[in-house]
């Protein structure tokens, strides 16, 4: 019997069919079929069929519709057609949920999305086709009220999300040009969807379209504004802005002039240089036009000493003649400027005098009455300047002993001054420190200096702004010789750009960004010079002053002195305390001295960037035998350790330090595979591979400790290349790379047991160990584990033997040994306690808490995960976090919580997806599932114990297998789908079986005796939970008061 919603609302089976007589009778049928297996209460049905305004014999005409299913269900389907039985108050269609048309159709869509979500393209298109089989028009057809329209908005709204995530799963795929049609159709429905525009512009992108695609995006971001008054989310706008950038759509994918014043008078000084057409900086001219503005009925004023500096190019001098423009009706004494002249190409920069005597000569002192000296001078510019209300620019200041005498006294007047310096010593100076433009504005300025000839792709001009590094001066250069170009295409410029050696390419006919650099590293001393350029030398992004006193060979105060200075000059930028970086143009200017400024020192900058790389494996490996105190190490031997480098008085330290330093050292690695010697590669691959293993970054760690075991073997280091594998093995481990963890564990025990490795070959068995663990062979996982902890029980290595015991405890558990296993976790536990490890604290409380809730002990499950999630929030790498935050989740959930299980689990998936943890993914996936079922979401709840399930075979996970398929077949029972349900059971009872798991076989029983009881099989339902009994009671289960409270409570010194 098939019960077809989707299209006119009709039964069907075996070639027969039945619309039923009426709409309404058609309507009583779709309100039935859509909550089918489960009652519906008459007040609902009523409700769904009239709305507001029923008849008054509503419940007459209901037992007279039901009569007449009834008799349609007997004559489409026969005598084993569905019954609709009637309970109190309320109906039921006893039938199969597949049986359904749109109930199918909404979880065959969810279950494609969560699999998507989970990386199986494959199984996702399958269900999507199958789904779009089932569609046969709007549904219920012909019927109106508000529960029809409220049924035919989620279908919409599923077969928009469908068709999303087919487009979603194409485009990963590169069919770009495919979605298009699709989605075009759909914008054309939905103008604002912020998702499907973003889908739509990225296919558009993708086939070349990308005129198209950037049209699209602001017609949504302005209907968006104007319609809903909010701007695109972050998601739009990532992708808004990739597309500006010019990248792959593939990398794309799932971040005026004042009005006329009164004419002045002739005597009036104004020798303003010409102003140009304004972009941006609307907030720098709002402050400097407040600052400036003459304080009403105060002629004599202090004056307001505005200061601004930055790089050379930035647009200091630009700012200041505009401002001063905007301002010069509030000035009607005069517009003053005068370049200093401190980067002038063929002069020195000018002497107070110098200056002094051109400013007085502007406000109309002849040369012939100038005094001499410069106290003379200063006074009467002081004098003069008392009464009179001008704005006056000091332009390109040397530093404050060349303004210092230029500044009046009180007066209504107001100075501006630019200086690629920081003015510091100028009493009442008030800086504003120019960065480079947005993006939005070097866009913007770039359009306006090209005016007709602006590029059509506006990416393209994105492209060209961002290769000059946001600059208003390389900007400008750009365009004055894109526009001294006609044949150019905006590409053709953006190939030049793009070219080795880019700060060639930016110039004009009359300037060079290269000479403009220039000047102001030549203002520097000889020591400034040569660290501005040994500091461009850094790979990554930023870096702190131990780095910077490595790349120098500099002592650590003297580095300091000089990054202030450089500091000053803005020739470094300062993006949080003590940490620094160089724009990259100027980063590439100063690569440039190499040839002409270091010649009598050809070697001097691969001396600086072996002592960098020196650097950074010398405290990587001082952090990683604090944080990571397990491991079996390789010794770090250095030729000259680093002079200066931090000192760490606790964990939290080094913590920070591989939090701060974490881009530098992915570059580091990057560096190193490209071009360090193999030995300094190979030890830097091992000092990482704990926050490597802390950070999941397993598709980093995992190349790098490749080449780091070829390189051990090739130099026949046997001992070293035996910690190289197991670094390789947990790294496979982690990537749910089972078979080649074995594989390289394995290497890694010969390797110790031939070179008498004591220290490695437990080690070994450990890492044997999880692997087999994992992937359900748990009697192998336990005797590597025992002969492991045998070798380190004949030691005083307690952290060792803590760790064994944690895993011994996990194999127990397994096993359903469940009073073993807790008395290895407190074991463990104290231990680790002993010795003051708050990793393996977390790690032990972790299990212990997995024990307590096996034994129906919640509160103390509770206790447990909460004291061992501190502990990962304060010690654990994300990894750590995501996996207890998942089994609190599941202790909440056990004992009645809803909420915040389901906001732990979905932080948790976002982890491990995230650091593409696959096992945990899955695990997280089931727990998820679980959550959304105890939240009356069973749809969802199936859709993610699918993906779960797809996931844990995919990668061989046994035991995860065993619990998708359990908890998939649970919620099938809550939904009607009887037989899945039983295939499910009795698949999941073959693994549990098959990876000998008691305790799972017996919990995977009651619901096999769930499912017989509640299809009418009372006798077998008996026979099944006194078989899970059975299994429980040859466990010998602890009883809680045999279990110790206070063991489990979190004793801090």
């Amino acid at each position: 019997m098939e019960f077809r919603l989707l299209g006119t609302v009709e039964l069907r089976a075996g070639g027969r069919r039945s619309g039923l007589d009426s709409g309404k009778a058609r309507c009583t049928l779709a309100a039935l079929a859509y909550d089918v297996g489960r009652p519906v209460g008459l007040d609902t049905l009523i409700h769904r069929i009239w709305d507001d305004d029923p008849p008054r014999r509503a419940r007459e005409n209901l037992y007279t519709y039901a009569s007449r299913i009834r008799t349609a269900l007997r004559k489409v389907g026969g005598p084993d057609a569905p019954a609709l039985t009637n309970h109190a108050h309320a109906y039921v269609l006893e039938a199969d949920p597949e049986s359904v048309d749109l109930r199918r159709y909404l979880s065959l869509t969810t279950r494609a999305r969560a699999l998507a979500e989970s990386g199986d393209a494959e199984q996702a298109l399958r269900l999507l086709d199958e789904a779009g089989g089932l569609w046969r028009g709007e549904p219920l057809t012909g019927l109106s009220g508000a529960w029809a329209e409220h049924v035919r908005a989620t279908a919409e709204a599923a077969g928009l999300a469908a068709a999303l995530t087919r487009a979603g799963l194409d485009l990963r795929l590169g069919r770009f040009a495919d979605v298009v049609p699709e989605l075009s159709a759909l914008a054309g429905r939905h103008p604002t969807h912020e998702a499907l525009a973003g889908h739509l512009a990225l296919a558009l992108h993708g086939c070349g379209r990308t005129a198209e695609a950037t049209h699209l995006l602001r017609q949504v971001t302005h209907r968006l504004v104007t319609e809903h008054g909010t701007d695109p989310g972050e998601e739009l706008q990532r992708v808004q802005h990739g597309i500006l950038n010019g990248s792959p759509a593939i990398q794309l994918l799932p971040r005026a002039g004042a009005a006329d014043g009164p004419r002045e008078r002739t005597a009036v000084p104004d020798n303003l240089p010409h102003d140009i057409p304004w972009v941006g900086r609307t907030d720098e001219l709002h402050r400097l036009a407040t600052a400036l503005t003459p304080v009403s009925g105060t002629p004599r004023a202090v004056v307001a000493l505005e200061a601004i500096d930055g790089m050379a190019g930035v647009g200091k001098t630009a700012l200041a003649v505009h401002t001063a423009h905007e301002l010069r009706d509030r000035f009607p004494d005069g517009r003053l400027y005068l370049n200093l002249g401190a980067h002038a190409s063929f002069q020195e920069p000018l002497t107070p005098e110098a200056a002094l005597g051109r400013l007085l000569r502007l406000i109309g002192v002849p040369a012939d009455r100038l005094p001499r000296h410069l106290d003379e001078l200063t006074s009467l510019w002081r004098t003069l300047l008392a009464d009179r209300s001008a704005i006056v620019v000091l332009d390109d200041a040397a530093g404050p002993e060349q303004v210092r005498p230029l500044l009046p006294g009180a007066t209504p007047s107001q100075i501006l001054i630019t200086s690629r310096r920081r003015l510091t010593g100028l009493p009442g100076v008030r800086p504003i420190s120019l960065d480079v433009l947005r993006r939005a504005e070097a866009i913007a300025l770039f359009h306006d200096r090209v005016g007709a000839r602006r590029p059509a792709d506006e990416a393209q001009t994105a492209e060209i702004v961002r290769l000059c590094g946001y600059l208003p001066l390389a900007i400008e250069m750009a365009a004055s010789r894109f526009l001294c170009h006609g044949s150019w295409t905006a590409r053709d410029l953006v190939d030049r750009l793009a070219r080795p050696g880019r700060l060639a390419e930016i110039r004009d006919g009359s300037r060079d960004l290269a000479r403009t650099f220039a000047f102001s590293y030549r203002s520097l001393t000889p020591v400034q010079q040569s660290a501005f350029h040994r500091l461009s030398l850094h790979i990554g992004s930023e870096f702190g002053v131990y780095a910077a006193a490595a790349l120098t060979g500099l002592p650590f105060d003297d580095t300091e002195r000089v990054l202030e200075d450089l500091l000053n000059f803005h020739l470094l930028e300062e993006p949080a305390p003590y940490r620094y970086r160089i724009h990259d143009l100027l980063r590439e200017y100063a690569r440039t001295l190499a040839a002409t400024e270091h010649v009598d020192d050809p070697d001097g900058d691969e001396r600086a960037v072996r002592r960098l790389m020196d650097h950074y494996l010398f405290c990587a490996d001082r952090a990683d035998r604090v944080l990571f105190p397990h491991r079996s190490r390789t010794p770090v031997t250095l030729d000259r350790p680093p002079a200066e480098a931090p000192a760490w008085l606790d964990p939290a330290g080094p913590r920070e330090w591989f939090a701060t330093e974490a881009a530098n050292l992915l570059a580091l690695v990057d560096h190193a595979r490209r071009c360090a010697p193999p030995r300094q590669a190979a030890l830097l691959a091992h000092v990482l591979g704990g926050f490597l293993e802390s950070e999941g970054l397993w598709t980093v760690a995992e190349p790098l400790h490749e080449s780091a075991v070829a390189h051990w073997r090739d130099a026949e280091d046997r001992r070293a290349e035996a910690r190289s594998l197991l670094d390789l093995s947990a790294a496979r481990n982690a990537a749910a790379r089972y078979d080649e963890a074995v594989a390289e564990a394995g290497r890694a025990l010969a390797l110790a047991r031939a070179t008498g490795d004591r220290e490695a070959e437990p080690e070994a068995l450990r890492c044997l160990a999880l692997p087999h663990l994992y992937t359900g062979r748990n009697h192998e996982a336990l005797a590597f584990i025992q002969e492991a902890l045998s070798i380190h029980m004949r030691t005083s290595d307690r952290l060792q033997q803590a760790r064994c015991l944690n895993n011994m405890g996990f194999a127990l558990l397994e096993l359903g040994r469940h009073p073993e296993a807790l008395e290895c976790f407190l074991d463990a536990l104290s231990r680790f306690r002993e010795i003051d490890d708050r990793r393996g604290q977390c790690q032990a409380l972790n299990n212990t808490g997995e024990i307590y809730s096996l034994l129906g002990l919640e509160d103390r499950a509770i206790r447990a995960y909460t004291q061992a999630l501190a502990l990962a929030r304060a010690v654990g790498g994300r990894a750590n976090r995501a996996a207890v935050e998942m089994n609190l989740a599941r202790a909440l959930m056990d004992s009645g919580e809803v909420e915040q299980p389901l906001a732990l689990c979905r932080q948790a998936l976002a982890t491990f997806r995230d650091i593409a943890d696959r096992r945990h993914e899955s695990i997280a996936l089931n727990t998820l599932g679980r959550a959304l079922g105890r939240a009356g979401q069973d749809e969802e709840d199936m859709a993610h114990q699918w993906a779960a399930l797809a996931l844990a075979r995919r990668i061989g996970a046994a035991q995860e297998e065993g619990h998708a398929l359990r908890d998939l077949a649970t919620a099938e029972i809550r939904t009607g789908r009887f037989r899945k349900a039983d295939e499910h059971l009795t698949a999941a009872l073959a693994v549990n079986r098959r990876v000998e798991s008691p305790l799972e076989e017996a919990r995977t029983l009651d619901r096999l005796a769930d499912l017989r009881a509640v299809t009418g099989a009372p006798v077998e339902a008996r026979e099944l939970r006194r078989a899970a009994m059975a299994i429980r009671n040859r466990l010998s289960r602890s009883r809680s008061s045999e279990i110790d409270h206070e063991s489990t409570e979190l004793k801090l010194p």
